[in-house]
């Protein structure tokens, strides 16, 4: 009856219905139950910035706990598991915590999955002390577990700055060659990355190849930021021009180019930037406020006032709208031209398009 209405008249009325049955001592199935938190978390496309979406979801935890209290014999693992993993979505670490206690009350086993949202949580929290104690812990877990719960220990390393464990649990899976995986790898290039080592990032990104692992959008892009993050720009270029080759399957978005993009900024290189800006015009993509702040911020360091200036109305004209940071980039811009008074200028700016003074 719950997935009838569930199905028919929405998740909102589906929890209504199992708050009645509750109340009416009504006994439910958990896999229902199981689907329709799943569904709750996941109806709203915008994520869970809303405070309506967020006190949707907690309104489901709440009978979700009212089942596992008035029916403790028909839960199980499934069931616990869409609890963490909502409070993994709602950065509830004091709810998650008390959520594992209660699977150990109840002898609920958990699974590798459990495990992996685990090492998940903490990793965003950056807890880098639970992160490896839930992973020392959980040793039968962790024997049993595939590349997934594999890849988010290795992405709560990252998170964590610890690097060293992320390549030791990567080398432990090559050695039972559970390692050919498009995301570890990536997820490694990432951390080379924000360790600044290129060597490392581009080693592994060449190995791909070697152990026939699929490169995608996000490795290419990985590996791109690490070149920028180090300063090679020439070995960013041949990357892209790799890329972006015939035989070449995977195809750039606005991240690869916008990337280059401020790679080029950085070092000064506004017009080869400004071509970059061209070429991803010429390929049908859209730039977005960050690729134009980007921009109008290499200006700041070019002191080019004019392009900054036509970046911006550009922006605006392309129906976007600038933020604070936008603002803050063109108060500088003015400084740099020697401009007595930048914010007035900007004020005089925005309100020439018809904006709002910035406050």
């Amino acid at each position: 009856a719950l997935e009838d209405i569930m199905r028919r008249r929405g998740i909102d009325e589906a929890w209504n219905a199992l708050e009645e049955m509750q109340n009416q001592g009504i006994s439910t199935d958990k896999y229902t139950v199981s689907r329709m938190l799943m569904k709750t978390v996941g109806s709203d496309g915008r994520g869970l910035q809303g405070k309506l979406t967020v006190q949707r979801i907690y309104r489901g935890i709440g009978l979700v706990d009212r089942f596992i209290e008035t029916q403790p014999k028909d839960v199980d693992e499934v069931l616990f598991n869409a609890l963490l993993d909502t409070c993994c979505r709602l950065k509830d670490l004091t709810r998650l915590e008390s959520t594992v206690e209660r699977m150990r009350t109840l002898g609920v086993r958990p699974s590798p999955v459990t495990l992996g949202i685990l090492v998940k949580t903490y990793g965003q929290a950056q807890d880098l002390q639970k992160v490896l104690q839930v992973w020392s812990e959980m040793e039968k877990q962790r024997d049993q577990a595939n590349a997934v719960t594999y890849g988010c220990m290795i992405d709560a390393c990252v998170k964590c700055g610890h690097l060293s464990k992320a390549i030791e649990i990567f080398q432990d899976m090559k050695s039972s060659g559970k390692h050919r995986n498009t995301i570890l790898y990536t997820t490694l290039i990432k951390g080379y990355g924000m360790e600044k080592d290129l060597a490392g990032a581009l080693g592994l990104f060449r190995e791909m190849a070697v152990e026939n692992v699929p490169c995608n959008t996000i490795t290419y892009n990985s590996i791109l930021d690490a070149c920028i993050k180090c300063n090679d720009l020439s070995t960013a270029e041949g990357l892209l021009r790799e890329m972006t080759s015939p035989g070449c399957t995977v195809e750039p978005d606005l991240i690869t180019f916008s990337t280059l993009v401020k790679g080029y900024c950085h070092q000064g290189e506004l017009n080869k930037a400004l071509q970059v800006v061209e070429v991803i015009k010429a390929r049908g993509l859209r730039c977005d406020e960050l690729v134009y702040n980007t921009l109008m911020d290499g200006c700041v360091k070019a002191g080019n006032v004019a392009t900054g200036v036509g970046l911006f109305e550009e922006l605006i004209t392309s129906g976007l709208r600038p933020s604070t940071i936008t603002h803050s980039i063109l108060a500088r811009l003015y400084q740099r031209a020697g401009c007595e008074d930048p914010t007035e200028a900007v004020a005089t700016l925005y309100l020439h398009h018809g904006l709002e003074r910035p406050a």
